[in-house]
């Protein structure tokens, strides 16, 4: 029995009504039982009007449960999420915008409920849905927050809320052109990919499960009907029965079949949102929304698809594309798009590209003008690739002299470049071999030998032996420029970036992306040892401009150049720009190393303690848990190790969790070797006890740690040491000493270079007008609080800081005697910190009691 018989009387059953069908699959029972058992699977999902399968089992929950998610309305409370407002409504399930009812985290989220009852199967099938998001962990796929059964029996999954535009209607509402578009469509293979690693199918990939975001980042939705690979006989049983839920139009020819689905299923449903999304048609032949299984299967049946460059495009859909005609969209199209876009949509799984990734690579290779694998490659088609790749080349040489030649030349440059690898491998290996070989003493020299001589002693042979290289010799000095930064030494450093970025520029262009990294490796070193804002601001940006491909190695030039850039708003008291920078810093990262990484895990360690000192505790929290995450089973660095334990405890120090960060600094501290890092913890710790009202182990651990700190650190570090001795002497009832304390610690922050306005200048200030309440010096303290809350109004400052200077001018307007003022301040600073932190928080907690003192006073009087 062939496939094309099947699928002609799939076609006639399909077009013929319920009784002449019952007929026909009775009568074929009898003569034919192999054909009737094929074509009774593939008739048990029925075809709704909107062309979408639903298999029966899923049509009979779908009823009961129907008529409950009729009756949500906003403002009701399903689960601790309050409902807002239906986003939509399809074959499977309802999906609302919520949030957390209990005003914890203020994050919007969308609310998926199953359109189908949790007893037997469905509810198997449902937690199969929760575990295949759980497991998926990329910026390009919506995140999973949380997913259960309330106790009326409603299944719910809360999803990362995304507002964004469906693929296709992203690009033609922007005009892009077929480029722009395959660069996103990229993003989309990097998820699916990830995904397929996970032994997640997606299985109903289309446009509407693709979203773009308002800053063109790709976001995948709807794993619903994911089919985990390798399942047990009894979950591969339960997709099975679920498994006619796809989209038609979309779906491959297995699905359609009710065959065996696999990850070559994705990339046929791949292929046809690619096509849709270069072309503005359906691959099928009269595809739109009213095109059926059977005129689907019928086209596929008939053998390959027309090519793209051939489908059905209107001057509408060539103008979306930046074309000013469809005979110019077409050109575009013909040649390697039809070949690529051709191979992902053949019928046969085998005949496909053989994963996501393979397909991913052919469309870079297209991008690049570089021969694409799908097509066997002819003398003409790897010389024109080459021709077009270096245009300027070719216009100035006599095409007849190319045509004649172009065999011979492209021989003869693929042996160049060939022993030229050959020669750098052989040459870096040797390299490398010598450096090791230098690390053990010699006759000369006793004692072993340190990192810094060892690198040292590799600048020399870099230097000597690699003059012949400048490409080569100029990477190798950014490496072992960077090496030194490794080893606490930026003053080694900057000398040998400095000639690092003279080498390669006489050589790189603009891009090269070895000359951007050195770029920002100097900004880095000159960070930690000049006071040159403009000539490291100037190497960043230079850095991260410069670098604009899609390339492992940009990608970390431009991750290294926001982080940089971060910094120096940080400094310059920019909260909103130090923490827009450095989530691009932690997403450039991410995409460049994978999830799983030491520069992964200490990028987010870094925005954490970015959004931290923006008063972004949420946020905060969040990036260090994707830090722990990053960093878990993998060997880092014990300096590394220790400064993620350190920032988890500032973080449960941020959220109230005071005992907690003690007992986690404590020991810390007792194993630390550095003088520098015991220093901050010592600092922190500090800090803790003065949030525990314990002022003699504040001031203890702030002596302790001004007297750890090596002279060669900076003057931040000094001075928050002294910020929180100054803590510890008001609590112990030491006012005058206190406020000496807390003003030298402010000059040495504007001294070092930071602005009046930076968080950590305006916070000391805080300290200052805290201490004089504390010693009763209300009037004191009055106007400087004023002052600091209209500075504060005028820009985006944190709001935990806000509070904290709320409700200290509460408290000193209420000693004035104006209760309306007091109030109204106690007001804000609990507006200010509900938006980070819990009601449980001590903060919190010390507003309600300071507004119940205000009323109490009001009442009297």
């Amino acid at each position: 029995m062939s496939d094309v018989e099947a699928l002609d009387w799939l076609d006639r059953l399909l077009s013929a009504d319920e009784v002449a069908r019952d007929a026909a699959m009775q009568s074929l029972a009898t003569s034919n039982p192999e054909l009737h058992a094929r074509l009774a699977r593939m008739l048990s999902g029925a075809l709704s009007p909107d062309t979408r399968l639903l298999a029966a089992p899923v049509l009979a929950s779908f009823a009961r449960v129907l008529d409950t998610t009729r009756s949500l309305a906003p403002g009701d409370v399903l689960a601790g999420y309050r409902l807002k407002r239906e986003l939509g409504r399809g074959g499977m399930s309802v999906v609302w915008l919520a949030e957390r009812a209990d005003g914890v985290v203020k994050r919007q989220v969308a609310l998926k409920m199953p359109l189908f009852s949790i007893l037997g199967t469905d509810a198997e099938r449902f937690a199969r849905e929760r575990d295949a998001l759980a497991a998926l962990t990329h910026p390009h796929i919506a995140r999973l927050y949380d997913a259960g059964v309330t106790e009326a029996g409603q299944p719910f999954i809360a999803l990362e809320y995304v507002n964004g535009e469906d693929l296709v209607d992203y690009c033609d509402a922007r005009r892009l052109d077929l480029r722009a578009r395959i660069e996103l469509f990229l993003q989309v293979l990097s998820a699916v990919e990830h995904a397929h690693k996970h032994l997640v199918v997606h299985r109903d990939l289309k446009p509407s499960n693709i979203l773009v975001d308002a800053e063109g980042q790709v976001k995948l939705l709807d794993f619903g009907i994911a089919k985990l690979l390798g399942e047990a006989d009894s979950a591969a049983a339960l997709t099975q029965r679920a498994g006619a839920a796809m989209t038609p139009l979309y779906a491959a020819p297995e699905q359609l079949l009710a065959e065996s689905v696999s990850t070559l299923t994705d990339v046929f449903s791949l292929g046809v949102v690619l096509h849709e999304l270069l072309t503005g048609a359906l691959p099928y032949s009269a595809a739109g929304s009213r095109t059926t299984v059977a005129e689907i299967l019928g086209a596929l049946s008939r053998g390959e698809l027309p090519r793209a460059s051939q489908s059905a495009i209107d001057a509408e859909a060539a103008a979306f594309r930046a074309h000013t005609s469809i005979a110019r969209l077409r050109a575009e199209l013909t040649g390697d798009l039809d070949t690529v876009i051709g191979k992902s949509l053949r019928a046969t799984p085998d005949a496909r590209y053989a994963s996501v990734a393979h397909f991913a690579d052919d469309l870079r290779r297209l991008l690049q003008h570089q021969p694409v694998a799908a097509r066997r490659p002819s003398l003409w088609y790897v010389t024109r690739l080459a021709m077009r790749r270096h245009r300027f080349a070719v216009s100035v040489a006599a095409v007849g002299a190319i045509l004649v030649m172009s065999a011979s030349g492209v021989a003869w440059l693929q042996h160049r470049e060939s022993q030229a690898h050959a020669e750098r491998t052989a040459a870096v290996r040797d390299f490398m071999f010598d450096l090791v070989n230098d690390a053990e003493a010699s006759e000369d020299h006793e004692g072993e030998v340190t990192g810094k001589q060892m690198l040292d002693g590799a600048v020399a042979r870099a230097r000597r032996d690699f003059g012949a290289q400048p490409q080569l010799q100029g990477e190798l000095l950014s490496e072992l420029g960077r090496m030194y930064m490794r080893l606490d030494a930026a003053e080694s450093a900057v000398p040998v970036l400095e000639e690092s970025i003279r080498v390669l520029e006489r050589r790189a262009a603009t891009d090269d992306p070895a000359l951007n990294k050195s770029r920002v490796f100097l900004a880095s070193a000159l960070l930690q040892t000049s006071d040159d804002v403009p000539r490291i601001r100037g190497l960043a940006i230079a850095a991260r401009d410069g670098c604009t491909g899609d390339g492992v190695d940009c990608r970390k030039a431009r991750a290294y150049s926001s982080s940089v850039l971060s910094q120096l708003a940080s400094f310059a008291g920019d909260d909103a720009a130090a923490l827009r920078e450095m989530r691009s810093s932690a997403r450039d990262t991410e995409l460049a190393f994978g999830l799983r990484n030491e520069e992964t895990a200490l990028a987010y360690m870094g925005l954490a303690i970015i959004a931290r000192n923006g008063g972004q505790l949420n946020e905060a929290e969040s990036a260090m848990r994707k830090a722990l995450a990053a960093a878990d089973g993998l060997r880092l660095r014990a300096a590394d190790r220790i400064a993620m334990e350190r920032t988890m405890a500032v973080i449960d120090l941020d959220l109230g969790h005071y005992a907690a960060a003690r007992d986690r600094l404590m020991p810390l501290v007792a194993k630390t070797e550095s003088a520098g890092e015991r220093a901050r913890q010592l600092r922190i710790l500090a800090n803790v006890h003065a949030e525990l009202g314990d002022g003699e182990a504040a001031l203890r651990s702030a002596e302790q740690a001004i007297a750890a700190i090596p002279p060669e650190s900076s003057v931040d570090e000094a001075s928050y040491a002294r910020q929180a001795r100054a803590r510890g002497l008001s609590l112990l009832g030491q006012p005058d000493a206190a406020l000496q304390e807390i003003d030298a610690a402010s000059r040495m922050l504007i001294d070092a270079g930071r602005s009046p306005d930076s968080f950590e200048v305006l916070r000391a200030k805080r300290f200052h007008a805290e201490f004089l309440l504390r010693a009763g010096r209300y009037a004191d303290a009055l106007p400087i609080l004023r002052e600091l809350r209209d500075e504060q109004a005028h820009k985006e400052s944190s709001p935990i800081e806000s509070g904290l200077v709320l409700d200290l001018l509460g408290e000193a307007e209420l000693k004035a005697g104006d209760t309306e003022a007091a109030r109204a301040a106690h007001e804000a600073a609990r507006s200010a910190f509900a938006r980070q932190l819990s009601n449980e928080h001590p903060y919190l907690i010390r507003n309600t009691t300071l507004r119940s003192s205000v009323s109490y006073t009001r009442e009297r009087s």
